[in-house]
């Protein structure tokens, strides 16, 4: 393509290791300078491995098939190769399978950027922007690749919603909690899970007790602080026939009907004092007496409780039995929030829009990169709970195969009682101001750490800081340029 014969690159040194990709990311290019991205594959450095593509051949399909990203070249709009360009990136897209799509652009033109990004691209860079910024969005795309094959992976197991491999989450601290909650499924001690409302105690539960050697059993769910207090004894232990006013017939209660399953008990941290020393008695003694008889019955299941409360708390204030909490606290499963797990916010977003988008046959597909920064930047309070109704709404309301930052409710997107822009356009560069503002803010505007914290290339936040006219910010470090050579066009 006819695109700019001298490209000149910045390259900011120092990068953030703990971006680095284990391994080089292979990049498909649709472009004949080959000689151009040649000497581009050489500026990247050895973290990148750049592969040409010639559209049609078998071997071509293969690499495509088979490359973490794609890049495609697209010149000024008024060029004659415009139209191809466009029709490729078309073309690419419409198969689901397909590497994610990086738009290599002539220049910085506002309505090339738009068309390629409505089109599917997933991304676009400007040709004579910095290198650093180049290589984020190149790890970016190939997170995202990572993100949608695992996404398959889970959608194509055979795994119901009770086992392990539901627990969606790449997060470190997510995967060693499964791995111990694994070990645990397999004995019959009791499991106390903590974790903030909406972490997926219930979740969990059924995945101890489904990967658990009960699991040909039923489990049955009790919500202690939706129990009445006068009906406590009767709906766990169950009743004798006559045993109180209309008390007509003998019936078991939960205790008794598990038999040899798992009985949760969620919110156990709001049982009311009557029901507390009652389980206390069951799990000392294992046994248990319907209302009405003196006869004992073993209690054979197994108990795994849930709260979100802090018990200790209420222990050392009076309102939970100490004895019960040691009985309780056998192992405990702790599940973190949502804002600790930040890094699964993009997949548990899109497993979620997948889900929801075939359940109400919407035409969503993805998420665009600013909604996804603004669920990132959001603390979630609700947690996942919160995470899958906040998308499940973006796919309801959105009617474009792409869910924006205006699909968002306005408690994410930073504009709960404040007049909205009126534009996508405006939208985009508000959120980003107050993305940056904030970033600097935390960081006694050091823009250094402001962009580490923000895991985007210095000179990318100097960009927008001027772009965007945020001040009062300390003096701007220069970055280093270095230019490529005229490539030579075939």
């Amino acid at each position: 393509m006819g695109l700019h014969p001298t490209v000149t690159l910045t390259d900011q040194r120092g990068s953030n290791p703990k971006d680095e990709p284990p391994k080089p990311l292979k990049c498909c290019y649709i472009d004949r300078r080959t000689e151009f991205f040649s000497l581009l594959s050489k500026k990247l450095g050895s973290d990148f491995v750049l592969v040409p593509v010639r559209r049609g051949s078998a071997g071509d399909r293969e690499q495509l098939a088979n490359c973490d990203v794609i890049i495609i070249s697209f010149p000024a709009r008024s060029h004659p190769s415009f139209p191809s360009s466009l029709s490729q990136l078309q073309q690419l897209v419409s198969n689901p399978q397909v590497a994610p799509i990086v738009a290599l652009l002539a220049s910085p033109d506002r309505e090339v950027m738009h068309l390629a990004l409505a089109n599917g691209a997933y991304d676009q860079f400007v040709e004579n922007g910095p290198l650093d910024e180049l290589r984020v969005v190149l790890r970016r795309a190939a997170r995202y690749r990572e993100l949608m094959l695992e996404l398959d992976r889970l959608r194509a197991s055979p795994a119901r919603l009770s086992d392990f491999e539901s627990v969606v989450g790449t997060d470190p601290r997510m995967r060693e909690i499964l791995e111990f909650a694994r070990k645990v499924a397999q004995t019959d001690t009791t499991v106390l899970i903590t974790g903030e409302s909406g972490t997926g105690k219930e979740l969990m539960a059924r995945a101890l007790h489904q990967n658990s050697p009960r699991k040909a059993h039923s489990l049955v769910a009790v919500a202690c602080s939706s129990l009445p207090e006068t009906l406590i004894e009767s709906e766990l232990f169950g009743h004798e026939k006559g045993a109180f006013t209309g008390a007509i017939a003998t019936r078991p209660g939960r205790f008794e009907a598990v038999g040899r399953g798992t009985i949760f008990l969620d919110e156990v941290g709001d049982s009311a004092p009557t029901l507390q020393v009652k389980l206390l008695r069951v799990l000392q003694e294992r046994t248990f007496e319907r209302l009405g008889s003196n006869k004992p019955r073993a209690m054979e299941a197994r108990i795994i409780c849930a709260t979100n409360r802090n018990l200790k708390e209420l222990v050392a204030a009076g309102t939970f039995r100490l004895d019960l909490y040691y009985r309780l606290n056998t192992v405990e499963i702790q599940l973190p929030p949502l804002r600790e797990r930040q890094r699964d916010i993009s997949l548990l977003a899109h497993t979620f829009l997948h889900t929801y988008a075939t359940r109400h046959k919407r035409p969503v597909a993805r998420i665009s990169h600013a909604a996804i920064c603004a669920l990132e930047e959001h603390s979630w309070p609700g947690n996942v709970r919160e995470l899958e109704n906040v998308i499940e709404r973006a796919v309801v309301v959105c009617d474009r195969a792409e869910i924006g930052i205006q699909d968002l409710p306005s408690e994410l997107t930073g504009h709960a009682g404040e007049s909205q822009p009126t534009t996508f356009e405006e939208e985009v560069r508000e959120f980003k101001r107050r993305l940056i503002a904030r970033a600097l803010e935390a960081n006694g505007n050091n823009k250094m750490r402001a962009a580490l914290s923000l895991k985007m290339p210095r000179s990318s936040l100097h960009r927008l800081i001027g772009e965007l006219n945020i001040s009062d910010l300390g003096p701007q470090d220069e970055p280093e340029t270095t230019d490529i050579p005229d490539p030579t066009i075939q």
